[in-house]
């Protein structure tokens, strides 16, 4: 059975997947783009305690899949019930979906590889290709840029290093999520450079 459309609309920045079916939607309250974004904030931010803000075990204890997917459902569960779990059709941005599993595979063995191995690339570049890599794989519904931002700060903590303070504005259209968008077309592109001075601006070290 196909999930069921519900005529309620919420804006969506550019480049952010836009939210067209809210049959998952927990909340029976939620009917504006201010409750939703107030819902999410919370969740997150309970998510964002456990795993940032606590110590962090180096990268090859938990950069997984198992522990990916669990991360997203931390961040998302109490609002949406596909938190955890990856997509299974088409979205824009975002892979086909029957590649995500193994895109995801190749990406916790390079960070394997990177855990393990004399690697050439500062902490700050490999947190920069994580980063890119999980918004251009897209594997949830949504908050798959949200989601890839902690899984690189937590990456980056790992390895006792600054993370960056995104600013509030970056989920809201204007000049920073400008900015944000452009960095990661560049990535697209082998490009990790304007993405790696964004989170240097932001506080990265």
């Amino acid at each position: 059975m196909g999930r069921l459309k519900i005529d309620i609309k919420f804006d969506s920045p550019d480049g952010a997947t836009p939210i067209d079916d809210i049959s998952g939607l927990k909340i029976f309250w939620v009917k504006t783009q201010e409750d939703l974004n107030r819902v999410e904030a919370e969740n997150i931010a309970k998510a964002t305690y456990q795993y940032l803000m606590k110590s962090v075990n180096k990268p090859k204890l938990w950069f997984h899949l198992a522990e990916l997917k669990n991360i997203h459902k931390k961040m998302y569960f109490d609002v949406w019930d596909w938190a955890g779990i990856y997509i299974t059709t088409q979205t824009l941005p975002g892979v086909k979906s029957y590649l995500i599993n193994s895109l995801l595979v190749e990406l916790c063995s390079d960070v394997l590889h990177w855990c393990c191995n004399t690697c050439e690339l500062t902490f700050i570049e490999q947190a920069a290709r994580i980063h890119h890599r999980l918004v251009f794989i897209h594997p949830f519904l949504n908050g798959n840029g949200r989601f890839a931002r902690l899984i690189a700060d937590r990456y980056l903590k790992a390895w006792k290093c600054e993370f960056p303070i995104w600013p509030i504005d970056i989920q809201n259209n204007g000049q920073l999520r400008k900015q944000y968008i452009s960095s990661l077309k560049s990535a697209d592109a082998g490009d990790y450079t304007e993405l790696i001075y964004f989170m240097k601006t932001c506080g990265a070290k």
